[in-house]
């Protein structure tokens, strides 16, 4: 158990040191488009880029993790981060931009692959316990991470400086992944055995595609919530750019705290609590739609954050209940993958309904939440292979 709980922290600070760069980044690609007079088009690219690279390049590291292992797709993927980096802090131009996000996508592979390590260690019994360490590493990421932003791009050169920021952090991750992370003693595929496509059509049990598809619908609603939140808060409340922040640093905080009680205390009673997290993320969607005060907003994205954090530990470690340890690391790329074109297609869905009403984004979005908790019993508990 001593082994276990170690080689989680490590995980922990891989995935940490990650989520840290993220949103170190992300929450001022308007700020450098602005300097560099991207317009909406390109900065629309740049922000869906690395999911588009993402959804190619994650099903073939899990699987290439199966064969080789888990460290050093951990360790490559790492790499690859510190290079895009780099390139940001230098970049001046959209197509330099492109390269670095389409860099970091391509080799952006060491969620999945953290999320097929802590399955290769942790028995079913543990299983939620150890994916609530991603989802506190996410907690602290975007707590941390745009703060960290903030302050580094209100200093001379902040794009350079955040950026090699992110990179050194990245590097820190590179090293602690090589020195303090050991190989999980699983089974790996022989040389004959791999084969991407012939892995893919092997995974025939109808669970495994009943929680891709409600993956796919959960990430459509939860990035186009995200896209389109300032311009909600904006809208209704006249919320400041600075107001927005703290929410999302708020949110964050609280998904922390439910993720830092899974931890403890998570069964493996997963389709339950995955209800309770649908139940919670369509009270906030139909909640934030009929929001007309800050205090409303807060207590609805409280339960809105208690929701993700329910659906992002439960969801994973389903899913790695049903795997091998021969296919673990696909089947993980592969639900990477299906979140990274959510992450592209649900924007744009959010875009075209707020340009007409924006409130019935939200209620669209609760709807789908609330149809999700019977599916999960129909497809989890009724017809469960």
């Amino acid at each position: 158990m001593r082994f276990i709980k170690s080689h989680l922290f490590i995980l922990f600070l891989v995935v940490f040191t990650e989520l840290i760069g993220f949103g170190l980044i992300i929450p001022v690609l308007p700020q450098i488009a602005s300097e560099y007079n991207l317009n909406h088009f390109m900065l629309g690219i740049l922000m869906a880029a690395f999911s588009f690279a993402q959804f190619f390049s994650a099903p073939l590291l899990g699987h290439w993790s199966d064969k080789i292992g888990r460290k050093p797709l951990l360790v490559f993927s790492k790499i690859g981060t510190v290079f895009a980096y780099i390139l940001l802090a230098y970049a001046n131009s959209f197509w330099l931009f492109l390269m670095a996000r389409l860099l970091d996508g391509f080799t952006g592979g060491n969620i999945a692959v953290a999320r097929a390590y802590i399955a290769d260690v942790t028995s079913v019994d543990d299983r939620a316990k150890g994916m609530a360490v991603i989802g506190i590493s996410f907690g602290l990421g975007f707590i941390f991470g745009p703060a960290l932003g903030g302050i580094f791009y209100s200093l001379p050169n902040g794009q350079f400086i955040a950026s090699l920021f992110a990179s050194g952090l990245s590097f820190l991750a590179v090293l602690l992944t090589i020195f303090l992370l050991k190989e999980p003693s699983t089974k790996r595929l022989s040389t004959s055995q791999f084969s991407l496509i012939s892995s893919l059509f092997s995974i025939k049990k109808f669970v495994l595609l009943a929680l891709c598809f409600m993956y796919f619908i959960y990430m459509i609603s939860f990035s186009g919530f995200e896209t389109t939140f300032s311009i909600f808060t904006q809208y209704i409340l006249d919320l400041s750019i600075r107001s927005n922040s703290l929410l999302f640093m708020y949110a964050g905080l609280v998904g922390l705290l439910v993720q830092l009680f899974l931890s403890k205390h998570a069964s493996n009673n997963f389709v339950f609590f995955i209800c309770m997290g649908f139940g919670c993320l369509a009270l906030g969607f139909l909640g934030m739609a009929t929001v007309s005060s800050l205090v409303m907003l807060i207590v609805v994205l409280s339960i809105f954050a208690i929701g993700i954090s329910f659906v992002n530990t439960f969801m994973p470690a389903l899913l790695s209940s049903y795997t091998t340890d021969e296919t673990r690391g696909l089947v993980m790329g592969v639900y990477e993958s299906i979140g990274s074109v959510s992450r592209i297609i649900g924007p744009l869905l959010a875009y075209s309904i707020a340009v007409s009403y924006i409130r019935f984004e939200y209620m669209v979005y609760g709807v789908l939440m609330a149809l999700l908790i019977p599916l999960s019993y129909y497809f989890f508990v009724y017809r469960r292979d």
